[in-house]
């Protein structure tokens, strides 16, 4: 096994830019410091965040913070002995020996009117903006958006050139198979069906995006996406290591995701980066799946989607070849946050995907998922929610082949450097996004996971409690004793995605409603095993009412005391303490309630597969 089969690669670039990308040669983006130059053209803009369009000579016409050439050579050039490993810059920060030709650019392309942002009018439907390079054949989408879903552009977003940056997919004209970007929003909307879709596309070279301008035309179309369309998600499903990224893209990624000028509604965007193909890091000797610190998918901004086959293992694709070894369409890193399904797949019967393109649009889909069912959670949030619910297979690769026997374990906080914290899973997502005990079952559930990925096995009894928990919530707010309000389980509800938000960001809230959460799955493997003792009726579950005083009392602490959640907590307190000191009669009715909830999902084991059914009696025997 060599260096670059590893941890580690050699990016090697012997491409020079083309005669299109050389007429931005002596360009720069200049960050303001104040008013910008005359001259200067705008470029991107996300709040207090704005970037200019320097022509040649004008870049010091004003104070700024950062000047950057758009056109520089890059190191990996063939022979030179300047290769990038995997901690180094891609781009050098002096501009390389080719001068701009004749012609100069005209400027960014502008938006179309009116505004891509009206009307914003809430409640409204999720936004999830795809930013690629072809959207040929949007009608392709029609059977897909079905219920009135809506689908806004292709919009044309980057640097132009006098050729208009690659015309295919500008019009998303019919009669062409259809585009990258199209399957990318076909599944989004298959998977996704009450997201509306904006769709931007970049200028391309030869069905790519161009390698020298594809970092800045990737910022103004992020911008876009955030600054006039107000996304909720961002899908990129492309990305090379040859590319780069360059501070301003960065700066764009930061506002974005951070939350600048109410993107996401002040909570941040949740960007969603595939891994891209290993066969693009360019190295001397063999290809390296190693991701580099430098690309897009490494930036801490986005989140980077893996993808994984059938049975939740690391993708890979073994072509007819007759010498055994596999080809991973995948790169792995500690940056890798989820995976999900890269197999062929076909949506509507009209457009299909498969790779790691595919994995993002299903990320960002279930992101779009989860955020419907809690339109509060901000982009940390729901990274952090995604994580604790991802399903967690038992095997992490055991394929053949490029990065084999690598990276096969997971770190003590579940994270695998190819799978990051397990296969993305819509499903459990969606019940842990409205109840911070649904969320918290979800969280301290045993892995790996029994049975196969989210739709391909039986789903867990963590995932079955989660819902039959929020089910029993929701019809007890809805006929509680006649109560106009719920009472206490309407209550309950109207705060619980307020507490879902705490859990994912108060470490002695979640440390309290986990311990309900594991308290709940020792009680489901008592039951299951014939010994359901603290089912009976006639048990005493005072001691019970302690702990759920406990939570309450962590969450006043993390809050505010004039906020609305605590005064909910405060007012529980109350409610507990009515029954007497020892919570007698508050322990019984917390009893009542989960038995109901919960004795329907406590009847069976939770696998019933052959083999894992073998492995719990081995373990009994």
């Amino acid at each position: 096994m060599t260096a670059t089969a590893g941890y580690d690669r050699e990016l090697e670039w012997d491409e020079p830019p083309s005669p299109s990308e050389r007429r931005y040669a002596g360009w720069s983006v200049v960050r303001a410091d104040g008013a910008p130059a005359p001259r200067w053209r705008p470029l991107a803009r996300i709040g207090g965040l704005a970037l200019w369009l320097a022509p040649p000579g004008t870049e010091r016409d004003a104070p700024a913070r950062y000047v950057e050439p758009i056109v520089v050579r890059k190191r990996g050039r063939k022979g030179s002995g300047d290769y990038v490993g995997v901690d180094g810059r891609v781009r050098l920060s002096a501009e390389g020996a080719e001068g701009p030709l004749a012609t100069c650019p005209p400027g960014p392309y502008r938006w179309p009117s009116p505004p891509l942002a009206a009307p914003l009018r809430e409640p409204r439907a999720v936004r999830v903006a795809i930013v690629d390079v072809s959207f040929d054949n949007v009608a392709a989408l029609r059977g897909l958006a079905a219920g009135g879903a809506v689908v806004d552009g292709p919009y044309l977003v980057g640097l132009a050139t006098d050729d208009g940056g690659g015309s295919a997919g500008a019009s998303g004209a019919r009669g062409t198979a259809p585009g990258h970007g199209t399957c990318m929003a076909g599944v989004v909307l298959s998977e996704a069906p009450g997201a509306r879709l904006g769709l931007f596309r970049i200028p391309s070279a030869a069905g790519a995006a161009r390698p020298y301008l594809a970092s800045t035309d990737l910022a103004i179309a992020v911008a876009a996406t955030v600054d006039a369309w107000r996304a909720d998600v961002v899908l990129i499903p492309m990305s090379d290591a040859a590319w780069g990224v360059p501070r301003h893209l960065g700066d764009v990624l930061r506002a974005a995701a951070g939350g600048a000028a109410g993107s996401g509604g002040g909570r941040g965007v949740a960007i969603f980066c595939s891994v891209g193909d290993p066969s693009r890091n360019h190295v001397r000797a063999l290809d390296s799946a190693s991701l580099g610190a430098d690309d897009l998918a490494s930036q801490p901004w986005v989140q980077a989607i893996a993808a994984s086959d059938r049975e939740g293992r690391w993708y890979r694709v073994y072509p007819p070849y007759g010498q055994g070894a596999g080809v991973a369409y995948n790169r792995f890193g500690p940056s890798v946050a989820l995976s999900a399904s890269g197999e062929p797949r076909s949506y509507g019967g009209r457009v299909a995907a498969d790779d790691s393109s595919q994995a993002t649009a299903l990320a960002a889909a279930a992101g779009a998922r989860v955020l419907a069912v809690n339109r509060e959670l901000s982009a940390d949030e729901l990274r952090t929610l995604l994580a604790l619910t991802a399903h967690v297979p038992p095997i992490v690769d055991g394929g053949r082949g490029l990065g084999a026997e690598l990276f096969e374990g997971r770190d003590r906080l579940g994270h695998n450097m190819k799978q990051g914290f397990g296969v993305v899973d819509p499903r459990a997502g969606c019940a842990a996004a409205g109840d911070p005990i649904a969320l918290a079952l979800l969280a301290t559930r045993p892995i790996p996971d029994r049975g196969g990925p989210p739709g391909e096995g039986r789903p867990t009894r963590a995932l079955l409690m989660a819902e039959a928990l929020r089910a029993a919530v929701a019809r007890a707010g809805e006929g509680a004793e006649g109560r106009a309000d719920g009472g206490p389980p309407g209550d309950y509800a109207r705060v619980a995605g307020r507490l879902c938000r705490l859990y994912l960001t108060a470490l002695p809230v979640r440390a309290a409603f986990d311990w309900l959460g594991r308290h709940l799955h020792a009680l489901a493997e008592t039951a299951v095993r014939g010994r359901g003792g603290w089912w009976s009726t006639t048990q005493d579950h005072g001691a019970l009412v302690d702990r759920v005083r406990f939570a309450l009392d962590t969450v006043r602490a993390a809050l505010d005391p004039a906020d609305p959640v605590a005064a909910w907590a405060v007012a529980m307190e109350e409610l507990l303490s009515d029954g007497g000191d020892d919570g007698a009669a508050a322990g019984a009715g917390l009893h009542a309630f989960l038995a109901r909830a919960l004795a329907p999902v406590m009847r069976e084991p939770e696998s019933t597969s052959r083999r894992d059914e073998d492995d719990r009696r081995g373990g009994q025997s």
